[in-house]
């Protein structure tokens, strides 16, 4: 009976260790939550703002999965006018509870460099430029490499066609350096295949104006062409429209956007910029973050181009043929031009 009594007490002994254990282990893990950091993140959208189904969504689903996955809080908007970007990043640096600032867009870009050099303790990010400060990491993704290959499906597209029309076509929103080289991409990825093909280019004006972008895509299709690389935000819709007013055929850029109107869109240029978000955050967090000039192309895996979701035939051949050239481009068997000068010589070899 002695002895039933000690394995009894040993047992609830036993228990009461585990109990305490637990509980205290449980206060440590209180007290670690309680010390954890919780970043603060501001990010800036460009003037087409939210719901442009392509880079600025993309970066706010970044920014939604660093939340989830990180723990960050963040703050967000956009100006509807560019001259209220320097207000806003003031507003933002002044306050000195963020942690990093996000800009988007070469339009961002002075206002940055005046910011960042009146709080050079504040963290800046900015994507699609290539400014040097000390407190400022510039993300530039290389738009040539980024459409190259929907030039190339183009040129193949047309040279596998019995068709009269030569032409291909590139509108751009805005003249912005990085558009400029996304438009000499597709140029060049058409010329790779066909020097003979004839490209005619056209500016919006505008993020924000589809019907003029779509008066601009008849137009083009009316001279001839039967394929444009739209590089024009949300007036890319517009060119959409075109395309399946006329029957022809347009790829999207960044976000995938063969959905939109799968029997017209080929394929189109993705820029997984969610993911560049998220990187960039996750640096932040882990204590990573630095400064700098950070260019990213195809190799790096954050640019491509996406079939998935359009309906317009294309032969296997052709795809075929396109995943050989983007090997190639990787292991920089093919150097894309990102100049007009660069262009000239690239299509006269």
């Amino acid at each position: 009976m002695k002895k039933s009594k000690n394995i009894v007490f040993v047992i609830l002994l036993i228990i009461m260790v585990f109990l305490v254990t637990l509980l205290n282990n449980k206060k440590t893990n209180l007290i670690k939550n309680e010390d954890e950091k919780i970043f603060n993140v501001a990010i800036i959208f460009n003037e087409t703002g939210l719901g442009d189904k392509s880079f600025n969504d993309l970066c706010y689903e970044g920014m939604l999965e660093s939340q989830e996955k990180l723990g960050i809080e963040f703050d967000y908007t956009y100006v509807k006018n560019k001259n209220e970007y320097e207000d806003t990043y003031l507003n933002y640096a002044k306050d000195r509870e963020y942690d990093l600032i996000i800009g988007l867009g070469e339009e961002q870009e002075e206002t940055i460099k005046q910011i960042s050099q009146k709080y050079p303790n504040q963290k800046f990010t900015i994507i699609d430029s290539k400014l040097s400060l000390p407190n400022v990491s510039a993300i530039y993704t290389k738009w040539n490499e980024q459409t190259f290959l929907n030039g190339v499906l183009a040129g193949l597209c047309i040279s596998h066609t019995n068709t009269k029309d030569n032409s291909v076509g590139i509108i751009l929103g805005k003249n912005l350096s990085y558009l400029e080289e996304g438009a000499i991409g597709f140029e060049a990825g058409v010329k790779y295949i066909n020097p003979n093909i004839n490209v005619i280019k056209a500016t919006v004006g505008d993020f924000s104006n589809p019907t003029k972008a779509k008066e601009m895509g008849i137009l083009m299709y009316k001279k001839g062409v039967n394929y444009i690389q739209q590089l024009a935000g949300q007036s890319g819709f517009g060119v959409f429209a075109a395309a399946k007013e006329m029957n022809k055929y347009v790829f999207g850029v960044d976000a995938n956007q063969n959905m939109y109107e799968p029997d017209y869109i080929v394929s189109t240029a993705t820029r997984y910029a969610n993911k560049i978000i998220f990187n960039e955050i996750e640096s932040l967090v882990k204590g990573n973050w630095t400064s700098g000039i950070k260019e990213l192309g195809i190799k790096d895996d954050v640019i491509g181009y996406e079939r998935e979701g359009s309906n317009v035939e294309v032969s296997s051949n052709i795809i075929k043929k396109v995943e050989e050239i983007k090997k190639l481009m990787i292991e920089e068997e093919i150097i894309i031009p990102s100049t007009q000068n660069e262009l000239d010589k690239f299509s006269n070899n």
